[in-house]
């Protein structure tokens, strides 16, 4: 299967910043207004609202008219029906209102993500995020829409966007990081001493990434995204001239994110696979991505490092 040409990129990307467009203006309309919401978790800590299911709705009916043969994996979506259906070369992936807990409860820090994957490879995203007019980037008062292709460059609607550019971490710059770092992350001796940054936790990983994208954070650190949370923002960092660290599954050293499936060519994965796909992710720029990921380690947890104990010492007895 060959690569998709630089026309087809264009015309994807251009859906892409059409619908997430679209989803924007579906959410600036329920914002602040009454929603029926459910929950997928007996806590009570994972909302789906009207919201959610109506812009993914919208969303899967543009690029089902537009792109009759691409495959989509939304969020929303009924799992159970994924079964074994091998995914499609072209993928789009969605999360129609990233941050439902802070869009509910009337904080305008939310997004809508699309990403598009071709045979696991990111090559399109469009991130709507709430944006106040009059900025640099926008003229629009509601909202933007942080948009690339691969090879393309990344934009917020039509104005180009970078990651912030520096050599050495500011103490005065933004920052995200999980709200559990500090308990889950042991920081190393590159980075002993030195200020990280004014840490924000915004609650919606997609509105992160494109604020890294657009230069207003200096770095994200993302702990366990799933696909649709990060794929088009963090394109869009890569296509801002950042770099993205990851960590797929089975592998212990950070890597520059290529290919979200890179065993594809050999044996395409399921719809249920993908929907499984989990990995940390360090967005920032060339210089402090990788300065970042190998000085922030994970903690060993307690229980783990109890029962190594015991293994140890259970083995050396034999």
């Amino acid at each position: 299967m060959t690569a998709p040409t630089d026309s087809e990129l264009i015309a994807i990307e251009s859906a892409a910043v059409e619908f997430a467009r679209g989803a924007g203006n579906l959410l600036s309309n329920h914002f602040g207004r009454a929603l029926n919401v459910e929950y997928k978790d007996r806590a009570q800590q994972d909302p789906v609202t009207t919201a959610d299911k109506e812009t993914q709705a919208f969303l899967e009916k543009q690029i089902s008219a537009r792109f009759p043969t691409h495959g989509i994996l939304g969020e929303e979506d009924d799992a159970s029906a994924d079964g074994d259906t091998v995914a499609p070369d072209y993928l789009w992936v969605l999360d129609p209102l990233d941050g439902t807990t802070n869009f509910m409860n009337g904080l305008p820090v939310y997004a809508s993500s699309i990403g598009v994957l071709h045979r696991g490879r990111p090559i399109a995203g469009a991130v709507y995020i709430p944006w106040p007019a009059g900025s640099s980037t926008t003229d629009a008062g509601s909202g933007v829409v942080v948009h690339c292709r691969a090879g393309g460059g990344a934009f917020a609607d039509g104005n180009p966007v970078a990651v912030y550019q520096t050599d050495k971490l500011r103490g005065d710059r933004l920052i995200g990081l999980p709200g559990s770092f500090g308990a889950s992350t042991r920081v190393g001796k590159g980075l002993k001493g030195q200020p990280l940054g004014q840490m924000r936790v915004t609650g919606s990983i997609a509105y992160e990434l494109a604020l890294t994208a657009m230069g207003v954070m200096q770095f994200a650190v993302i702990g366990a995204p799933r696909m649709w949370d990060m794929l088009g923002g963090a394109l869009a960092v890569k296509e801002a001239g950042g770099v993205v660290m990851t960590r797929l599954p089975g592998r212990r050293q950070w890597h520059p994110m290529e290919s979200l499936a890179p065993a594809w060519d050999q044996k395409p994965p399921t719809m249920a696979e993908l929907r499984k796909w989990v990995a940390p992710l360090i967005a920032a720029n060339p210089t402090l991505a990788p300065l970042l990921a190998r000085n922030f380690h994970q903690r060993r947890r307690p229980i783990r490092r109890a029962l190594r104990a015991v293994k140890k010492a259970f083995n050396s007895g034999r």
